[in-house]
């Protein structure tokens, strides 16, 4: 299920890369991170990030590179819900972004592995 997830999504971007950007009157803004694991510190490669406005309709994805650093451009100014998820990892949501027109935000965040769900044997 994880891979059809990543693989819809990894279409979905490469899709949007070759659509035609048109020229507008207000700047866009980016919203950057780095993530990493909790525990190790380390980055967390192919994390899947996604944001939501009310001001544009549906959803913007990224997916970490090997660094654990993601990048969201050309969005509109507004309050934004952003959310982090990686298999094996809790996920996590953060709401009320503010990004203002032409600006950045760098949200960094460290995912907590998920609680191992043991099976009792009888």
């Amino acid at each position: 299920m994880h891979m059809n997830l990543k693989s819809f999504l990894t279409t979905i971007l490469a899709i949007s890369m070759f659509l035609p950007v048109y020229a507008q009157e207000k700047k866009q803004a980016i919203i950057s991170g780095t993530i990493t694991d909790a525990r190790s510190k380390s980055p967390v490669y192919e994390a899947v990030i996604t944001v939501s406005s009310s001001a544009f309709k549906g959803q913007k994805f990224a997916i970490t590179d090997s660094t654990g650093t993601y990048r969201i451009n050309n969005l509109p100014a507004g309050s934004y819900t952003i959310s982090f998820e990686m298999e094996g990892y809790e996920k996590y949501s953060q709401d009320n972004i503010a990004l203002q027109e032409g600006g950045s935000v760098a949200i960094n965040h460290q995912l907590v592995k998920q609680r191992g769900r043991g099976r009792k044997i009888n």
